[in-house]
């Protein structure tokens, strides 16, 4: 660990923690995530469906062809006993269902037509539109550049993304 950062990690630095522009930024993420998050489930607890279910369906529903569930991990960055027991939760509401391929011990899942219909007439996400509406297109394009840089970075120093070169 660089030495400028490791004064900086633990207090010893001219930069005190509690003023450091990063961590308050983050500090500001987090609440502004979990704040956004609380309507969009406030929301959502009127149609029978969890902001982690919208979030299968929603990445579900992005793409033509069924997920494995170690896929619906990485992308929800979620632990795959996690994503089993939604995954559960999920088919027996019939939102979802497991798929085999032949030859392919993997397990996939799918959007069923129901899960489909309630994601996309049901669940209105109003709050989503009225809160994001706040900021103006081209925000919105800025924030979401920024965000997935963030994104990026952080999901290379956790090595979600690295396959070695004999795997490419």
């Amino acid at each position: 660990m660089n030495s400028d950062i490791r004064k900086r990690t633990l207090g010893r630095g001219t930069l005190r923690k509690a003023s450091d522009p990063r961590i308050s930024l983050h500090a500001l993420l987090d609440r502004t995530r979990e704040t956004i998050s609380k309507a969009v489930e406030l929301e959502l607890s009127q149609s029978g469906v969890s902001g982690p279910q919208v979030k299968i369906m929603h990445t579900l529903g992005q793409g033509n062809d069924a997920m494995s569930l170690g896929d619906l991990a990485s992308v929800t960055i979620r632990e795959l006993n996690s994503i089993s027991t939604l995954i559960l939760r999920m088919q027996k509401k019939g939102l979802v269902k497991k798929v085999k391929r032949p030859g392919d011990d993997k397990t996939y899942v799918t959007l069923t037509e129901k899960g489909s219909d309630i994601y996309n007439n049901t669940v209105t996400e109003q709050s989503i539109y009225l809160i994001y509406d706040a900021l103006s297109d081209e925000e919105k394009r800025q924030l979401g550049l920024l965000l997935e840089k963030l994104q990026s970075k952080a999901r290379a120093l956790l090595g979600l993304d690295y396959k070695p070169p004999f795997l490419a």
